[in-house]
């Protein structure tokens, strides 16, 4: 066998590992990215959940508010009137 046969076999075993290395990396890469995806998803996920839970609360919130006005301006209206049966 020649020295060039022998250095090109050689070159050849180098670049089938350099592609079984790379491949290889290029697949850790698209796990990772797969992973990071279903992270990101997931993360949406709890996102959305958690402004519908917000919503929710605020809505709550509102609603009791307006009764708690409510209530405050007729205990006002039957303090207001209570002076006045006092009096007559």
């Amino acid at each position: 066998m020649s020295r060039l046969q022998q250095a090109s076999d050689r070159l050849k075993a180098a670049l089938e590992r350099l592609e079984t290395v790379a491949e290889s990396a290029i697949d850790a890469k698209s796990q990772n990215a797969n992973a990071d995806t279903a992270e990101v998803d997931a993360l949406r996920g709890q996102l959305s959940a958690l402004r519908e839970d917000y919503d929710r609360l605020s809505r709550t919130t509102e609603t009791v508010s307006n009764r708690l006005d409510g209530a405050v301006d007729q205990l006002k209206l039957v303090l207001d009137e209570e002076p006045a049966k006092k009096q007559a």
